[in-house]
């Protein structure tokens, strides 16, 4: 990363990029920026990261359904924390750990057993 220091203050020289947008979409910048009294780029940089996190939080979540990624690995790609990475799946009705229904069933019994164990007066 380059830098750039004038007047005290530290400016980030970054690289720019150019898009194309439909029609439908010119005025869009433009007014969210009068609306947020920002910036057109600051209005840009904030819908591409929000779209970036997003894109990376479909990406995992088709991993971790294609058994490429686990749970953990899915978290680490779309740079959130586990607990964020389950949640986002049980959201979309995705189990976020895998287990058999003969391990389901042997965990039944041995809770059943637990609790037959214990005085509840």
């Amino acid at each position: 990363m380059k830098y750039l220091i004038t007047s005290g203050y530290k400016v980030i020289i970054m690289e720019s990029v150019q898009i194309r947008k439909g029609d439908e979409y010119i005025n869009i910048p433009k007014d969210l920026s009068e609306t947020l009294h920002s910036s057109r780029s600051e209005i840009i940089r904030r819908v591409m990261e929000e779209e970036i996190k997003d894109l990376r939080m479909k990406i995992a979540m088709e991993k971790y359904l294609d058994e490429e990624f686990s749970l953990c690995r899915a978290a680490e790609f779309a740079d959130v924390s586990i607990q964020q990475m389950a949640k986002y799946l049980a959201r979309k009705g995705i189990p976020f750990f895998k287990q058999s229904i003969e391990e389901t069933m042997r965990d039944t019994k041995e809770a059943e057993g637990w609790l037959s164990d214990v005085d509840i007066n």
